[in-house]
């Protein structure tokens, strides 16, 4: 049997016999499959032959549940990163806020009783300043909420 025809393709006949499985000599499956290495045409008759003329389609596309799927993930990177950034904002508000009614004694030496007597009250004025930093916190976030009734 002739594998080549004038023209130096493959001929009908042995990629026939290739798909179908013949027994051809090992020189012959050889040069076959060299020339199939670098010919495009006789490759792409080859592939013809193997594949069947019925393609399967999907019962349904997966496109828009794919799309879904997207967007909803990206909402929940967007929505992570700016959750981060926006507790990071409000604790150093927290601090910031709550730290302004504190001051910090004074340089010049008073008095031990005096000395006492301040440092029992900062635990109370510390107090004091952070709950009314807490507060006002509260009631931003509360103000963002529309008409829901405020809670105490």
């Amino acid at each position: 049997m002739e594998h080549f025809r004038d023209d130096g393709h493959l001929t009908d006949q042995a990629l026939a016999a290739l798909v179908r499985g013949e027994a051809l000599g090992d020189l012959a499956r050889l040069e076959i499959a060299e020339h199939l290495a670098y010919c495009d045409d006789c490759l792409q008759r080859y592939t013809d032959l193997l594949a069947d003329d019925s393609l399967l389609s999907p019962a349904h596309s997966c496109r828009e549940s794919l799309w879904v799927r997207i967007r909803l993930r990206t909402i929940r990177l967007v929505t992570s990163r700016y959750a981060t950034a926006a507790a990071a904002v409000a604790l150093a508000l927290t601090l910031l806020w709550g730290s302004a009614g504190v001051t910090l004694p004074e340089r010049t030496p008073l008095p031990l009783p005096e000395v006492s007597q301040r440092f029992q009250s900062w635990p109370e004025r510390w107090n004091d300043s952070l709950r009314g930093a807490l507060s006002q916190f509260n009631d931003l976030f509360n103000d963002l909420g529309g008409d829901r009734p405020r809670t105490t």
